[in-house]
């Protein structure tokens, strides 16, 4: 057992990346779980939104980010850049220095670089909605500090101790007042104010502009500074500020607090890096969704609402895109951290209030890209596994509005809502029509668990009914989903490798699959198990070859497709991430063992390239960290998992009500590839159900070298 499992973590996995090629996509965040703001240093302001390189050891600064993923990019950003001595050319170039990686420490509760050019060390701890940081000299000068904001900004110095700064840079926010607040105080006096200027220094307490440069600077050679942060009102970060300890007790909190949450998940076994790289993973799903909410002097949530332009009652929380999530971080979260969940369903409910629609992908609200509105699936699963009941019939009413409706810019709701309800399925003159109607037919089926959970019977039979409308895709002379246009005719031409056009990011070998609600009909719709077999059998010995006409161009998940050497198994994005698991439905169910070994010794790695494609906000480490506890939530929804392939000796999860199950995987090494048999509290079991699963002391796998029986293989 660690001591301080977060002090094993290294945030800088997974953060070598370019907009051609994807190992993860992440950013070295440091931050409190589920923050309201991350901090991480910008090495480069050329390089659009891939801002930080962990091979360069330069640095321009530690930026405060709320970007989720730079297909989004970032928005209310402040760059502080620790200097000493004279500067006057306002450009982060010029500012930049090297700092010694070997001292570096990219930790979740801890950002500490040491600056080269101005022979400063820099020591950074995070809160919920701010940060406190160190700033010492060993060279013995006066230390100073540079403050940098893309767009409209202000900054004000409000005394000697105090500076207010006023960010008005957004990504695609649909508010034009959207601001974000910043107040700093610091223990020493700031003995001087002034803006950089091309090369000219201009002596001002008081800034209003674009892409400012602002110096403060202090006559002491080590400063203590807080800052807090508000999307509300100056006076509400002057509120959140006193909440915010200073540096060594910050510090003691953010370790403390990563420490309790992660240590909900204990790992016995031998096998110390890839304990480390699960650990790893974990941080990432504890920093998704952020906090977009405040607690108000009065003690209420309140967030504010860019519609209305104006502060509202409730909680809200954002940086998520529910199409990727769904899938595997949020039943994640449903089975370790269900107590963080509830207050994120709460959220979820709250956008419908505030706009009349559930969100799809928020940052910092709707950014309506992505197919369908797979938010469905997060709230089917918490009502088939009891959670939030008193919400549900909001739920369920939410849930329905937004499937029948749109906005006039196509951000909200379902695309073509009208038409797919006349065909049960959505034409090809939308794009991506193909995934836009089976995660249209995936929600139909969440809204009918959610209608049959409030016996409501006669909704969840219509809704049923309507999910079932995938098979109108189905095309029997090739075996895949195609698309049809409004005469119910197919796509004329047509290639199984092709992407885009009519699928989101796949081509049509792997949309056909991604029917979780119904694959008994699938494999009817195929032709029998065998032939189900078949299909999955040739998708992971067939070359990994793709068509990018319909994109134009080839795509980063193309590109890393082909680089996995998984065949046309892109486990690399989320239309593959149940793939390996559907082999339990098939007469092979032992390749299902098979692929999770090849995919967790292949696709994932400790160091900077750690994940075969974009981690996407915790899903893809969400998914690695059910295949190495040894099963998979393929439908979120049905309260159930398919068995896979357990990775460590022993695991104990700390569940609801401080419930301790242990997973016990006597023989895990290498060898043992394959399972045998899978025990619950000594009871046998061939499928592991949630209910059974949260009550149970010990979940316990035995394994074999070769294939054993049925039903397992």
């Amino acid at each position: 057992m660690h001591t301080s499992i977060v002090s094993t973590i290294d945030t800088r996995y997974g953060t070598y990346n370019s907009h051609a090629f994807s190992n993860g996509n992440t950013l070295p965040l440091t931050g409190a779980p589920f923050g309201m703001n991350y901090f991480a240093p910008q090495t480069s302001d050329q390089t659009g939104n891939w801002w930080f390189n962990p091979y360069e050891p330069v640095y321009q600064g530690i930026r405060l980010t709320h970007q989720p993923s730079p297909w989004l990019g970032d928005f209310s950003s402040l760059l502080l850049t620790p200097v000493t001595g004279e500067l006057t050319r306002d450009s982060l170039f010029h500012r930049q220095s090297s700092y010694q990686l070997d001292q570096a420490v990219f930790r979740p509760d801890l950002l500490q670089l040491q600056s080269n050019r101005y022979r400063l060390i820099s020591r950074l701890a995070p809160s919920r909605y701010g940060s406190s940081f160190e700033i010492a000299s060993f060279a013995n000068q006066p230390v100073g500090i540079v403050f940098y904001s893309s767009g409209k900004s202000i900054y004000r110095l409000l005394n000697p101790h105090q500076l207010l700064i006023q960010i008005f840079q957004v990504s695609a926010c649909q508010s034009p007042d959207f601001c974000m607040y910043a107040l700093l105080e610091f223990e020493e006096e700031i003995t001087e104010c002034y803006h950089l200027v091309k090369d000219r220094k201009i002596a001002k307490t008081e800034v209003v502009g674009e892409d400012l440069h602002l110096r403060i600077n202090f006559s002491s050679t080590s400063i203590k500074g807080r800052l807090a942060t508000s999307f509300i009102s100056p006076e509400q970060a002057a509120f959140l500020l006193k909440d915010v300890p200073d540096f060594p007790q910050a510090q003691k909190q953010a370790e403390s607090n990563w420490n309790q949450l992660l240590g909900r998940v204990q790992i016995r076994d031998k096998k110390t890096e890839d304990i480390n790289f699960f650990y790893h993973c974990l941080y990432r799903c504890l920093l998704y969704p952020q906090t977009f909410y405040e607690p108000s002097p009065d003690g209420q949530a309140i967030h504010f609402d860019p519609i209305s332009n104006q502060a509202k009652l409730g909680k809200f929380f954002t940086n998520n895109g529910y199409w990727d999530t769904f899938r595997s971080s949020y039943p994640l979260l449903s089975l370790i951290y269900p107590d963080y969940l509830e207050e994120f369903l709460h959220g979820i409910l709250q956008h419908y209030r505030d706009t009349g629609f559930l969100p799809k992908w928020l940052s910092p609200d709707e950014r309506g890209i992505m197919p369908g509105t797979l938010v469905d699936g997060v709230i089917a699963d918490a009502a088939c596994k009891g959670l939030v009941p008193d919400l549900m019939e909001d739920f369920l009413q939410a849930m329905i509005e937004t499937s029948q409706k749109t906005d006039a810019d196509q951000r909200y709701g379902r695309h073509g809502s009208q038409i797919y309800r006349q065909l049960n399925y959505l034409p090809l003159d939308f794009n991506e029509s193909v995934s836009h109607s089976l995660d249209y037919a995936y929600s139909d089926w969440a809204i009918s668990q959610v209608a049959e959970k409030l016996e409501q019977d006669q909704l969840a039979k219509q809704y049923a009914q309507m999910s079932l409308g995938y098979r109108q895709l189905f095309d029997s002379q090739t075996g895949l989903m195609r698309a049809k246009d409004r005469q119910k005719q197919f796509r004329a031409d047509f290639s199984p490798l092709s992407w885009g056009r009519d699928y989101a990011e796949c081509s049509a070998l792997q949309a056909t699959l991604s029917v979780f609600h119904d694959i008994d009909g699938l494999i009817e719709l195929m032709g029998g198990k065998e032939a189900f077999t078949t299909y999955l059998i040739q998708l992971c010995n067939q070359e990994a070859f793709f068509s990018p006409e319909q994109y134009g161009y080839e795509i980063h998940e193309m590109s890393e497709m082909a680089q996995a050497n998984l065949g046309q198994l892109a486990i690399s994005n989320q239309p593959s991430f149940h793939i390996p698991y559907l082999f339990q439905w098939s007469t092979k169910p032992e390749y299902t063992s098979l692929l999770i070994h090849k995919i967790r010794q292949t696709a994932f790695k400790t160091g900077f390239q750690a994940y075969p494609g974009d981690e996407d906000n915790g899903s893809l480490s969400a998914w690695y960290i059910f295949s190495c506890l040894g099963f998979y939530p393929v439908c979120p929804g049905k309260a159930d998992y398919q068995i896979g392939l357990p990775h460590f000796k022993e695991v104990d999860l700390l569940l609801a009500d401080q419930h301790k199950l242990t997973i016990s995987t006597p023989k895990s090494d290498a060898n043992f590839q394959f399972v045998k048999q899978v025990s619950l509290d000594t009871q046998v079991i061939q499928t592991i159900k949630h209910d059974q699963l949260i009550k149970s002391n010990c979940l316990e796998f035995d394994l074999s070298i070769l294939p054993s029986k049925e039903p397992y293989s």
